[in-house]
């Protein structure tokens, strides 16, 4: 069978691998020496190193909280639309394998660490010296890993439409030369960026403290 049309087939099931998903699509990249396509499939499979690179479908939205000595965790109310939904989003770095892995455990709860510059902003607010996470739902990592699926799934039927297939394991001069010249394929992954800082998720509700690379509150 055509690898293309067997990695369409794999991304149709119910219960994907999205590992095997990945590491099938790297092949084919690679073999097409289509080198950015591969670099958001390595992204994908070992984190984003670079904050500004963490694609739009990597935002998630969650309930910022801060630590109450007395009370545990207690909402933070923004006083503007704008600065509430700057609050309450981030984009996530972390690699699928990290990301399936926080979801096969038993945690009820995860959360983001604030960047170093939003806790200081708070504090002097508040006066009051504390730490502060985003609190999100497991659905918004599992909404990820399903994106990653469908671009993948989109991809292959792309390649399909203009008769890239792979038989068995192997490209033709003539795909490999589609391959490099049709726009819709080397300029794929265009839509998937935009301008973010970074955040690292945490497991349960511990009261942590991280430092981010960039300005929290740098316009998008």
């Amino acid at each position: 069978m055509a690898i293309v049309i067997d990695l369409q087939e794999e991304a149709l099931k119910s219960d994907a691998d999205i590992l095997s998903l990945l590491r099938k699509s790297s092949l084919i990249a690679r073999k097409l020496d289509l080198k950015d396509f591969q670099e958001w499939l390595n992204n994908e499979l070992n984190g984003y190193r670079n904050g500004s690179n963490i694609p739009d479908y990597r935002e998630i939205r969650g309930e910022l909280k801060a630590w109450n000595p007395y009370h545990g965790w207690i909402p933070v109310v923004a006083p503007n639309n704008e600065l509430e939904t700057m609050f309450n989003t981030r984009r996530i770095p972390d690699s699928i394998p990290s990301l399936n892995s926080l979801l096969s455990e038993g945690h009820s709860q995860l959360s983001i660490s604030i960047p170093a510059e939003m806790t200081a902003y708070f504090n002097k607010l508040t006066d009051f010296e504390t730490v502060y996470s985003l609190m999100i739902s497991k659905n918004s990592l599992s909404n990820i890993i399903e994106q990653v699926k469908n671009k993948i799934l989109d991809w292959a039927i792309t390649l399909e439409e203009n008769g890239i297939l792979g038989e068995e394991l192997q490209f033709t001069t003539e795909e490999k030369n589609k391959a490099q010249s049709e726009s819709q394929i080397v300029n794929y992954i265009s839509n998937f960026y935009g301008e973010v800082f970074d955040s690292q998720i945490q497991q349960g509700t511990t009261n942590s403290n991280q430092k981010a690379k960039r300005n929290p509150f740098k316009s998008r």
